[in-house]
C-alpha cells in the first residue's frame, strides 16, 4: 500500500512563510504579464507551495458555458485550449458550478464526478484537489492540484490553495480583460483598415483579397476565402483566398443544394463545421487534410436583404469560436458584402452610360442618314441594321463612322463645295 504523504503548511506559515508568499503573489499582480505568462507564474506558484507532481488551471469560457485548459506544469501543447468541460461536468465543471473545493486524496478518477481525458496523463494519478478561481464572488476558473501517490490534504493546505487562488483571480480577470481589449483595438484597426481598402481601392479582386488576408492573420488560418453566389447556376465559386497550399485556389464550384457551406446561403444563417474532414465529400475533406484544416466558420455575405456568397475561416485545430469572434466575422463578412454590391452596382451604372451614349450616337447617325439620304427614322434604322449584320460590325461603329464621314466632308465641302455627298460605303471607308 502507498505511504500517505501529508504537508505541515501551517509550520511553513509561522516560519514567515506566509509573508514571502505575499509579496511573490503582489509581484507577480503588480507585473502587468500577459496572460499566458501570469497562469505559467501560477502554476509555478502552486507546484512550489505544494510539491505537486501536476498542476493544471482551467479558466472558464462564458460565452460556452464550458471551462477550458489553458495553461500546465507539464507539457499539453495540443490539449491547452483545446480540452474542454460544460460548467458542471467532471470534477472540474462540478468545482465552477458549485465554487467548492474538491479534495480526493486516493483513486481521484474512481470518483462518480470524474472525467477522464486520455491525452492528460495527469488523470491517471492518485490524488486530487480542485479549487475555484473566484473574484468579486465569480468563478473564474479553477486550479487542479495532483499527486502521483496517494496524499492526505490537510486543512492548511487546502486553505493556502483557496487563498493563493483568491488573490491570484483578480490578477488574471484583469490580464484576460485587457488581452480581450488589446484583442478588440486589433479587431477594430483590421475593420478600419478593410473599410478605408473599400474606399480607395478601384479594383474588387484586390479588396476581398486584402479582407481574406486580414481575417487569416486576425484567426491564426490557415486558409480564409469569400466564395461568390451564382445564383443562376446555384454555385459558389471562390472569388478571393488566403491560401498555404496553392490548390486551396483551383476548388471547383460547390453546389449550393449539396455542401454545407451551401447551408450558409440557403439558411442565411452563420454555421461552425467542426470537423471538416468528416463531412460528405462535397466539401473537399481531401483539401482539408492537404492544408490542414479542422474547424470552419462560414459567415454568410449580406446585401440588400440577400445572400451573395460566403466567408469561410478554416484552422487548422478543432475548436469553438467565441461570440466575439463570430461577430468579428459577421463584420467583416459585411465590409466583403458591401465592396460586391458596390461593385456590381458600379458596373451596372458603366453598362447604363455605355448603353444611352451608345444610343445617342445612333441617334445622331440616323439624323445624317435622314438628312442626306432623304429617309425616313425608320428606314435609317433598318439600313443601319442591315449593314451593321452584313459587315459583322457594331452598330455603334458604324454609326460612329457615319458621323466621322460627316464632319470630314463638311470640312472639305467649306474648301471646295463641289464634292458630292458621300455614300454609306464611303462613311464605313472613312
Amino acid at each position: 500500500m502507498k505511504q500517505i504523504e501529508t504537508i505541515r503548511v501551517d509550520r511553513r506559515l509561522e516560519d514567515g512563510a506566509q509573508l514571502t508568499l505575499l509579496h511573490t503573489i503582489s509581484g507577480i499582480v503588480s507585473s502587468g504579464l500577459s496572460l499566458e505568462k501570469m497562469l505559467g507564474e501560477l502554476v509555478g506558484l502552486v507546484v512550489g507551495l505544494t510539491g505537486c507532481d501536476a498542476c493544471l488551471v482551467y479558466l472558464l469560457d462564458k460565452s460556452a458555458g464550458e471551462i477550458v485548459l489553458c495553461a500546465s506544469q507539464l507539457p499539453h501543447e495540443t490539449e491547452i485550449g483545446n480540452i474542454r468541460l460544460r460548467v458542471g461536468e467532471g470534477v472540474t465543471g462540478w468545482v465552477a458550478k458549485h465554487q467548492s473545493v474538491v479534495a480526493l486524496s486516493t483513486h481521484a478518477s474512481s470518483d462518480p464526478r470524474f472525467k477522464s481525458f486520455s491525452s492528460l496523463v495527469e488523470d491517471t494519478y492518485e490524488s486530487l484537489v480542485s479549487v475555484p478561481l473566484v473574484t468579486g464572488g465569480e468563478v473564474i476558473g479553477v486550479i487542479n492540484v495532483h499527486h502521483k501517490n496517494v496524499r492526505s490534504h490537510s486543512a492548511e493546505e487546502i486553505a493556502l490553495l483557496g487563498y493563493v487562488a483568491e488573490q491570484m483571480g483578480g490578477a488574471i480577470a484583469r490580464a484576460r480583460l485587457m488581452e480581450e481589449s488589446r484583442s478588440a483595438s486589433r479587431k477594430v484597426e483590421i475593420l478600419a483598415a478593410v473599410g478605408d481598402t473599400i474606399t480607395t481601392e478601384g479594383y474588387l479582386d484586390r479588396i476581398l483579397q486584402t479582407v481574406c488576408e486580414m481575417v487569416a492573420q486576425t484567426f491564426d488560418a490557415p486558409l480564409c476565402s469569400i466564395m461568390v453566389l451564382d445564383d443562376a447556376r446555384q454555385e459558389l465559386t471562390i472569388k478571393a483566398a488566403r491560401c498555404s497550399a496553392p490548390e486551396c485556389l483551383n476548388m471547383m464550384p460547390i453546389p449550393v443544394g449539396d455542401s454545407p457551406v451551401g447551408r450558409v446561403i440557403r439558411e442565411r444563417q452563420t454555421l461552425v463545421i467542426e470537423d471538416v474532414a468528416a463531412q460528405k465529400p462535397e466539401l473537399h475533406p481531401e483539401l482539408a487534410s492537404r492544408a490542414g484544416l479542422a474547424t470552419l466558420l462560414s459567415v454568410p455575405l449580406m446585401a440588400s436583404q440577400s445572400v451573395i456568397g460566403a466567408l469561410n475561416i478554416y484552422v487548422r485545430e478543432r475548436r469553438v469560436f467565441t461570440e466575439e469572434e463570430t461577430r468579428f466575422a459577421r463584420a467583416v463578412a459585411g465590409q466583403a458584402a458591401l465592396a460586391l454590391e458596390n461593385t456590381r452596382l458600379m458596373s451596372e451604372t458603366l453598362q447604363m452610360k455605355r448603353t444611352l451614349e451608345a444610343r445617342k450616337i445612333v441617334e445622331r447617325a440616323k439624323g445624317i442618314l435622314q438628312s442626306r439620304d432623304g429617309l425616313s427614322e425608320e428606314e435609317a434604322y433598318l439600313h443601319l441594321r442591315g449593314e451593321s449584320r452584313r459587315l459583322r460590325k457594331p452598330m455603334r461603329n458604324l454609326a460612329e463612322a457615319i458621323i466621322l464621314a460627316e464632319e470630314l466632308h463638311r470640312k472639305s465641302r467649306r474648301k471646295d463645295p463641289g464634292l458630292p455627298k458621300p455614300s454609306f460605303e464611303e462613311d464605313w471607308a472613312e
